[in-house]
């Protein structure tokens, strides 16, 4: 069985670096953008089984990012998980973004954060995604 892909997209390097540490070993194929506009280009490139997306981006937001993948025929089903510091971007994660999750960043948050992907990832096999 291929390993299953993971897309990050963050601005801070940081992140990139410990969610990489995170999963890798978990058996993940960890991919990084640091923009929307690079996010949106890998994800079409990629084709990846998860997407983990910070809210706030140098670019834009998580609402232009899950805009252009939702209306892309390819990608659009990608389950997207929300990984942000501002518990205020929740509502907006599920209402505007169609999101599949959302974390709150921090440091307690990294098992909730293996958890949650594993859970979408296990929701998302029951539903179809188109070739």
């Amino acid at each position: 069985m291929p390993q299953k892909k993971i897309l990050v997209i963050d601005d801070e390097v940081a992140w990139h670096r410990l969610l990489e540490k995170l999963l890798c070993p978990l058996g993940y194929l960890v991919y990084a953008a640091a923009s929307c506009a690079d996010g949106i280009r890998l994800a079409g490139e990629v084709r990846p089984d998860c997407i983990v997306l910070d809210f706030h981006l140098q670019d834009g937001d998580a609402v232009s990012v899950c805009t252009a993948i939702r209306g892309n025929r390819t990608i659009g089903r990608t389950p997207i998980l929300i990984f942000s510091s501002d518990p205020a971007a929740e509502i907006e994660a599920y209402s505007s973004c169609r999101a599949n999750g959302f974390l709150h960043k921090g440091a307690g948050v990294m098992a909730g954060l293996c958890v949650a992907i594993k859970d979408i990832l296990a929701s998302a096999v029951s539903e179809p995604r188109e070739s």
